[in-house]
């Protein structure tokens, strides 16, 4: 007797509906559960392996591999490629001592692994060992080191600034010699004609395809209008995610109940309108089924939506503007007009967090700061050289990197250098 009651309920088109839509919300919700785990603001976020390496971990293979060939005892069938006496960039990095890991020699590996001639022609590459003393660090006087950077030294300055240098160190000044260490590296740079000036830390791991990516975003940077073109900082090739959240900046989440109301509105009307236009139609849309569309089946996709987490429905894509949400020191390329100011307002600062001091000269002077999405890097060093807690290095993770395809980036790394023979970029290199 139970069930004519029950199968009349389930005859209702309201009741189907209702079936329908807790099915159809299970596998969206399963779906968001699959495939946004790496969101850190989506309510699916998964902690418990998303620092795991993925792709990182064999592009590092594949890093060490190369720079393993190039430590090789002699030079014989060695191809030594330099950079041009022009090159489009100087890619210049300092380089401590770890007490536990280091990256050094697989950020430089995956740098130029895999780059064809002309891209490694187009860079120069400036190593600064930053210790005063570099004998202490693994990677001195190695033979990959030499061959493959254009340049690999330690500090060329006075007696009396290297006293400075070591007290520093010996009170383990990090902020300070920090700042000075970027300085360096902007000023070495200077000393070469490249264009762009690409400064990134020695725990990175640089995706295939880095470059020509990089160069074809500043081309497009490049062809902006004039008063834009004067108005950029820098192009940021590592960002995180943890900065990409719903904000009351955002319309839709500043207005969540207006964006409800909406739906369900819209949702509303539609139905309304289809069941007065096709008369058919008023046997399976009735005012349960309406209510049960409009209050509902809507609002759970609409929550569902929110749920995912902004950088998930709204991945960045391209050279975006990224000036609010500033982050780290870990990549990043200037025009070199702009490196002058910026040294001499870090060398007013003296001391502090480099990056924090970065964003705060481009606020001060109005400069946007951009940024090539996705990530072209990324920062592998969960563990300071500097002191700084692990909490804060974790955060600093691009979260959707290691879901990188080797395969697919190979393949856009090659069409993206086939497409190039007649592009600005490498002609004539």
């Amino acid at each position: 007797m139970m069930k004519l009651p029950l199968l009349r309920v389930l005859n209702q088109p309201a009741a189907r509906l209702l079936l329908v839509t807790v099915v159809l919300y299970f596998l969206a919700f399963e779906f968001c559960r699959l495939h946004y785990w790496r969101d850190p603001h989506s309510a699916f976020f998964n902690i418990d392996n998303v620092f795991e390496w993925k792709y990182s971990l064999f592009r590092e293979h594949e890093a060490r591999h190369y720079t393993a060939v190039y430590n090789a005892p002699s030079d014989d069938g060695l191809e030594i490629t330099r950079a041009q006496s022009s090159p489009w960039m100087c890619a210049a990095l300092a380089t401590v001592k770890r007490d536990k890991e280091d990256y050094f020699e697989a950020s430089v590996g995956s740098l130029l692994s895999n780059l064809d001639p002309r891209e490694r022609e187009a860079m120069h590459v400036s190593i600064l060992f930053a210790n005063t003393d570099p004998s202490q660090h693994p990677s001195w006087g190695q033979k990959w080191v030499d061959r493959l950077a254009d340049s690999a030294s330690s500090y060329n300055v006075s007696e009396k600034e290297m006293d400075y240098l070591k007290d520093l160190e010996e009170k383990r000044d990090w902020q300070e010699k920090g700042v000075f260490d970027y300085v360096y590296l902007l000023n070495d740079c200077l000393q070469t004609d490249a264009p762009y000036i690409f400064v990134f830390e020695d725990d990175v791991i640089l995706a295939d395809g880095w470059m020509i990516k990089t160069l074809n975003a500043l081309h497009s940077v490049s062809e902006s209008p004039p008063s834009f073109i004067d108005s950029w900082l820098y192009l940021r090739l590592f960002y995180t995610e943890t900065s990409l959240s719903w904000e009351s900046s955002d319309f839709w989440y500043r207005n969540m109940p207006l964006a409800f109301f909406i739906v369900m509105a819209s949702g509303l009307i539609t139905l309304l309108l289809v069941r007065r236009r096709w008369v058919k139609t008023r046997s399976y849309i009735d005012n349960w089924t309406i209510a049960t569309v409009c209050l509902v089946v809507l609002p759970a996709f609409t929550g569902l939506f929110y749920m995912a987490g902004k950088y998930s429905v709204f991945p960045l894509e391209g050279v975006v503007d990224i000036s609010p949400h500033g982050c780290c020191t870990q990549g990043m390329v200037l025009p070199r007009e702009q490196v002058p100011p910026l040294i001499t307002y870090l060398q007013g600062r003296k001391r502090g967090q480099t990056d924090s001091i970065i964003e705060e000269y481009a606020e001060e002077t109005g400069l946007a700061r951009l940024a090539l999405a996705p990530q072209q890097m990324q920062h592998v060093g969960l563990r300071s050289s500097r002191d700084n807690l692990e909490i804060n290095t974790q955060s600093t993770w691009a979260f959707w990197f290691e879901e990188n395809d080797p395969e697919q980036l190979k393949k856009e790394h090659e069409q993206l250098l086939a497409s190039s023979d007649e592009h600005w970029i490498l002609n004539g290199l």
